[in-house]
């Protein structure tokens, strides 16, 4: 069902508020009501889960980023969706205040940023953890993780309040229950339109980066796992082809679900689109879907997951699946062991000296 928004948009503080006066209202909450509740579940699982096998993983780096990937997804959707939930349930009467509407822009450019890029740091974590072991496996490599996830936070929420701070401002954007930087208004008859250009080029450009970085470092890594299938041992084989699914579900899902987001905005920016609409709402429900995902595929695609769907796929089709075989003697040893032939300091490679962590991903 849908309704017209007779409500102009009026700058406030910098702020637009309300959708423009010809925005269609889509009034149907489902969509926003399924991300709230999977959203924040979904994160709240994977916490619980990282809690309760902490033994198992001893917060290794890989854990680390999931529990704080899992923290701002989780607390980025609880902090925000509330608000365009009330605002559904309103019939789109409540409008929001200027300065709610901060919040809300500063809140969802946040989480979307924070859960960007702590996925493209577990992409460095495995390119580390695959080409230079002995690095990685530092004593100080808990510490150093800590580290990154506060750098990351520290930089998103800088990212993400400079409207706060007078370059660019937040929009009510349609149909009015979320905001975020203001990319809509960037021509010559509004204000601050350039501010919010320079805003919107900078915000969408990182993003694009970030994806960019997570290709490129999560596809050496696949190559590195294929190489090492076709040249290496047998012994050395097993684990290679849950490596290399793993590694392609995150670059699928993550470009899919972030990129369109930053394409949008740069669009706008670019002033090759102009106005909102349902394509907008779109792209942005997309971006958070990836925050819903996330906990399901970094903490529910562990062995005893997939050991538990294969066999019933095994039950279901009547025989064994070799791959059931091969998951089933995936090595639990702890991660500072290393999977390489012991050989001369000066002629150590990355391949040989591959590591036995695969960051938790297959194991308690």
């Amino acid at each position: 069902m849908e309704g017209n928004n007779s409500s102009t948009a009026v700058p406030i503080n910098a702020t637009t508020v309300q959708p423009a006066a010809t925005t269609k209202v889509y009034e149907n909450a489902g969509p926003v009501t399924l991300l709230f509740f999977f959203g924040v579940v979904g994160n709240v699982i994977a916490l619980s889960v990282l809690c309760c096998s902490s033994k198992t993983h001893k917060w290794r780096p890989f854990y680390r980023f999931v529990c704080g990937l899992a923290i701002s997804d989780g607390g980025g959707i609880l902090a925000s969706y509330p608000f365009a939930e009330y605002r559904y349930i309103s019939k789109f009467e409540y409008l929001f205040p200027t300065p709610l509407c901060e919040y809300l822009g500063f809140v969802f450019m946040f989480t979307l940023m924070s859960s960007a890029m702590i996925v493209c740091c577990m992409s460095f974590d495995r390119f580390f953890a695959t080409f230079y072991p002995f690095l990685y496996n530092s004593p100080t490599k808990g510490l150093r993780t800590n580290i990154i996830l506060a750098a990351v936070w520290c930089l998103s929420g800088i990212l993400s309040s400079l409207h706060l701070y007078g370059l660019g401002s937040s929009k009510n954007i349609y149909p009015g229950s979320w905001c975020f930087l203001n990319f809509i208004e960037l021509n010559s008859t509004y204000p601050n339109y350039r501010e919010n250009t320079i805003y919107s080029y900078i915000y969408a450009s990182v993003g694009v980066l970030v994806v960019l970085t997570t290709l490129v470092i999560n596809m050496a890594v696949v190559s590195f796992f294929v190489r090492n299938r076709l040249t290496k041992k047998r012994a050395s084989k097993k684990r290679d082809i849950h490596v290399i699914a793993f590694l392609i579900v995150i670059v699928t899902v993550f470009t899919s679900c972030w990129a369109p987001l930053m394409v949008n905005i740069l669009q706008h920016a670019s002033g090759s689109i102009e106005g909102e609409g349902f394509t907008e709402l779109t792209v942005l429900r997309m971006a958070v879907t990836n925050s819903v995902v996330d906990p399901w595929i970094y903490i529910l695609f562990r062995k005893e997951v997939l050991m538990i769907i294969l066999r019933a796929i095994e039950r279901v089709r009547g025989r064994s699946l070799q791959i059931t075989h091969d998951l089933s003697g995936i090595s639990e040893t702890a991660d500072t062991k290393q999977v390489s032939t012991v050989m001369s300091s000066t002629n150590r490679t990355a391949e040989s000296q591959l590591s036995d962590d695969d960051g938790g991903v297959f194991k308690g």
